[in-house]
């Protein structure tokens, strides 16, 4: 099982064109968890189309420009509504067999400021999320806008107070952890982001949770890099890599 993260930028444009099919030629994912996207029949210039048996869900955060979007190979995905943010949450429960001994639930996340800054945002998204998962294993992806690994005294960019009690809550509430830095131990966080502003701080707000029982199945989850992917985004991929079933 392949799963991504990806932020498309503004949708993507003209001279950003074929997001969805570079990421479906060259990463193969079973799961994409898209923020700031299109449908790509609405993309410029983007020839990838779900196949029949795909699921694409999608929900506009910005008027038609962009929204946020989750993208499923040869599965159906049933619907699960977010209240409050249906733009900027969209996931439901996953019809497929070898997933999971349990439901599984997939949303894909693009973290908004909110009226109380990204971190309490954040809380009130997981607090919607765990009301509607019942007995399901949970999949979180997407931009967080926050951490979303633990950051050491040696690291360059600091971890507030607010992003460790909201890693905290993620891993002992929710009983997820992050695929990067499960699948990287003792390595500083790669950079997933790189900021107009700021491009050379290492940024590492974009991610996928899983359930602490996939451990076993996580064979790896790297920050997809190169010049290629620079030209289209300002995010790089993150991509985990599962086998076998839970």
């Amino acid at each position: 099982m392949r799963l991504v993260a990806y932020n498309f930028l503004s949708g993507g444009s003209a001279k950003r064109a074929g997001q969805w099919s570079r990421l479906v030629r060259t990463l193969k994912p079973d799961v994409v968890f898209g923020q700031e996207c299109r449908h790509p029949a609405e993309c410029p210039g983007e020839r990838f189309r779900p196949d029949p048996r795909d699921t694409f869900a999608w929900r506009s955060a910005r008027g038609p420009r962009w929204g946020t979007g989750i993208f499923v190979r040869d599965a159906r995905l049933v619907p699960v509504d977010i209240p409050q943010y249906g733009g900027w949450v969209v996931g439901g429960e996953v019809r497929a067999s070898g997933w999971s001994t349990r439901p599984v639930q997939l949303f894909s996340i693009h973290g908004p400021a909110g009226e109380s800054g990204y971190v309490r945002t954040m809380h009130e998204i997981l607090d919607r999320i765990a009301r509607v998962r019942g007995e399901a294993d949970l999949v979180l992806g997407g931009d967080f806008n926050v951490a979303v690994g633990y950051r050491d005294a040696t690291d360059p960019r600091s971890l507030s107070k607010g992003e460790r009690a909201l890693l905290d809550r993620i891993g002992t509430e929710l009983d997820l952890v992050s695929c990067w830095q499960t699948a990287n131990p003792g390595r500083r966080l790669a950079q997933t982001l790189r900021w107009s502003a700021n491009p050379k701080t290492p940024y590492h707000c974009d991610g996928i949770f899983v359930p602490r029982a996939w451990c076993p199945r996580l064979t790896a989850c790297r920050v997809v890099v190169g010049s290629r992917w620079r030209a289209l985004s300002d995010h790089n991929p993150v991509l985990a890599e599962l086998e076998g079933p839970a």
